[in-house]
């Protein structure tokens, strides 16, 4: 269980780096665009493979991945709604910053530490469909809501799905695995390397857009936010806990997922959207902080 806290400070201690970097002046706000384009488009990439290249793909699982996706459009639903008559850029801001989950740098250590490998594979499967939306496809329902003056039309939108370089690097790994291909070995040792520098980065990445100057109308939003996050995850890990016909570790990293923070690119389509990146980076923070203390008490529940 040290571990596990030791871990889970850490990656909190690196936000905070990165936020007392910004207010000495050594990184400034502006780093924020580069630094989250460096995460998005190469060093997440390299995980994904790194990821799809650890298992061997166990057919009857692919339904996780179906979860996963189906978890991610009910979230963005629900945001939809909530964000409803207060303008596009809260509408978009609703729908992107309560959904997804962020299960490579934060759910899926938490699984290989405490779990079997029955466990890790429904982790990284569940990870597959929920990367599907919160690696491109909630940024392209968000960003259609959002947009002003232009156009939709469902090749816009396609064209923002797929634009979406890990998205990409999902599917393409998906499909490799489902057909029992593997790329070459100094391709997976280069992404193993470039990978191992993501979670460092995306945390990063967070602390340098974190502000914690909020006015009341934003404290109040990132309560709400917040608030229904983990009601929402109770439910839900309970839900998935109980009626899933699996085997109890699958059961219980399913559990765990649920209370999985807000993905870490949240602050990143928040901002492509027109948003406000630095109360979704504060938001997203604090997702982090909470999700770190109510795993912690699940993992001790399972080991009563």
């Amino acid at each position: 269980m040290g571990i596990v806290v030791t871990k889970a400070l850490t990656m909190v201690l690196i936000i905070l780096m990165g936020y007392i970097l910004k207010r000495v002046g050594y990184l400034d706000k502006a780093y924020f665009p580069m630094l989250s384009r460096i995460s998005l488009n190469i060093t997440l990439p390299c995980v994904i493979i790194t990821k799809f290249s650890e298992f061997t793909m166990d057919y009857a699982f692919l339904v996780f991945v179906l979860i996963g996706l189906g978890l991610n459009l009910l979230t963005v639903g629900i945001g939809f709604v909530a964000g409803a008559r207060r303008g596009r850029d809260a509408h978009a801001f609703y729908m992107i910053n309560l959904s997804g989950f962020n299960i490579g740098s934060f759910a899926l250590p938490f699984a290989q530490t405490f779990l079997g490998a029955d466990g890790v594979v429904a982790t990284c499967l569940f990870d597959a469909g929920n990367s599907m939306m919160c690696t491109g496809g909630t940024y392209a329902l968000a960003s259609t809501v959002a947009a002003q003056g232009e156009k939709q039309t469902p090749a816009a939108f396609l064209k923002k799905l797929f634009s979406s370089i890990p998205l990409d690097t999902y599917l393409i790994m998906l499909i490799l695995s489902i057909l029992g291909l593997h790329l070459p070995a100094f391709i997976t040792s280069f992404a193993s390397t470039v990978g191992n520098a993501n979670s460092f980065l995306a945390m990063l990445v967070i602390g340098v857009g974190l502000e914690l100057h909020l006015n009341r109308e934003q404290v109040r939003r990132v309560l709400k936010c917040l608030a229904f996050r983990y009601v929402f995850a109770a439910v839900l890990a309970l839900t998935l806990y109980r009626l899933l016909p699996f085997s109890l570790e699958v059961r219980q990293a399913m559990a765990l997922i649920a209370f999985a923070p807000l993905s870490l690119l949240c602050p990143v389509y928040t901002h492509r959207c027109g948003g406000d990146e630095s109360l979704s980076s504060t938001l997203n923070s604090l997702s982090i902080v909470t999700s770190t203390v109510c795993m912690t008490v699940l993992l001790l529940l399972f080991n009563l």
